[in-house]
């Protein structure tokens, strides 16, 4: 089920009130942070709402990362607690799923180290998810996501809106739309025990540990998004993800690059196995309009070339846009590559 609550009544402020009376933890994930960490966590103790603590995983860092969480942690007492130290980095999926597996608190939020959140997205976010909570109740798995302003190194605006920028629908958040385009970024999203404590461990085979939670929400409770940026989104050449911007210029480059590279077809053999682990673990849950477009993608790769695309199809299944759909057609009827590995 998915939801686009509005906030601005008097019963989801008061119910924020009570959220707000609940413990938050923060997930950070470092690696190599020196250059941006101190700004985002003087965004993050800028916050109009201050009931949180930081889990902060560190992925190996060998510059000053680490100095730096020590000097906030002692300025802020009990407000920082490094949870994970690893000597080897394991990637942005692998220290994100580590937080995940030590959160306790009653809501989660995630956060990168390189970004500036405004000030008021976490009672912003707060408001929403006490919508979600109202309708669907705490026991639900829940999660809220916003939009993002885009902007470089400097912080000078790229793009005002993320949703614009990379041409992205929030409304198609159902599980059928998120088992091939994820929607929801994870440096804006806030979910509830229920829900990470359903989506851990996250999958190793999970594309990001953000399009995993997003898929279990959609499995077995409900999405919300904000429609105004609650993050400055910095764009610096080393991010682990980043803004992709849709357009007819790029348009045209993503079917070049789908045409002749193989990078689609490895992306969609991603789709597929996530798929999969999806289905193992939670399948035998899934109500039946959920659980068929899942299998279908599971098992595309399995069949014949010219059955893949109207399989898909048949299920619902596509990627948002001409450009990408044109893409996912080419990728799947290709020659010779049913039930291999890419």
């Amino acid at each position: 089920m998915t939801t686009h609550p509005e906030a601005n009544t008097i019963s989801a402020i008061a119910e924020g009130e009570r959220a707000e009376t609940r413990s938050l933890e923060v997930a950070l994930a470092t690696w190599q942070s020196e250059r941006f960490l101190a700004e985002q966590l003087d965004s993050l103790f800028a916050q109009t709402k201050q009931n949180f603590t930081v889990l902060v995983a560190d992925d190996g860092s060998r510059d000053s990362t680490t100095t730096i969480l020590e000097d906030y942690a002692a300025r802020n007492p009990g407000r920082i607690r490094i949870v994970s130290r690893e000597k080897q980095p394991s990637g942005a999926l692998g220290n994100f799923a580590r937080l995940i597996d030590y959160a306790s608190a009653d809501y989660l939020m995630l956060c990168d180290h390189d970004d500036i959140w405004l000030p008021n997205k976490i009672a912003l976010t707060f408001e929403h998810m006490a919508v979600l909570e109202r309708i669907h109740g705490r026991s639900a798995p829940l999660l809220v996501h916003s939009d993002l302003t885009v902007v470089d190194e400097h912080l000078q605006v790229i793009g005002p809106s993320f949703f614009r920028y990379s041409r992205i629908d929030p409304s198609r958040n159902d599980l059928t739309s998120l088992l091939t385009t994820n929607v929801a970024t994870g440096c804006t999203m806030m979910v509830n025990r229920a829900l990470y404590e359903k989506a851990r461990p996250i999958a190793p085979e999970a594309m990001m540990h953000d399009h995993w939670l997003a898929l279990v929400a959609a499995t077995f409770g409900a999405i919300a998004w904000i429609g105004e940026p609650t993050i400055l989104y910095r764009q610096h050449g080393h991010n682990a993800i980043g803004a992709k911007r849709g357009g007819t210029a790029s348009l045209v480059y993503r079917v070049r690059q789908t045409l002749f590279s193989d990078d689609r077809e490895r992306v969609m053999r991603r789709y597929s196995r996530q798929a999969a682990a999806l289905l193992k673990r939670y399948g035998h849950e899934m109500r039946p309009e959920v659980r068929r477009p899942t299998e279908t993608l599971a098992n595309i790769w399995s069949i014949g070339r010219w059955r893949r695309f109207s399989q898909l199809r048949r299920s619902g299944l596509g990627l948002s846009g001409f450009a990408r759909n044109a893409a996912l057609m080419v990728v799947v009827t290709r020659r010779g590559r049913a039930g291999g590995e890419a």
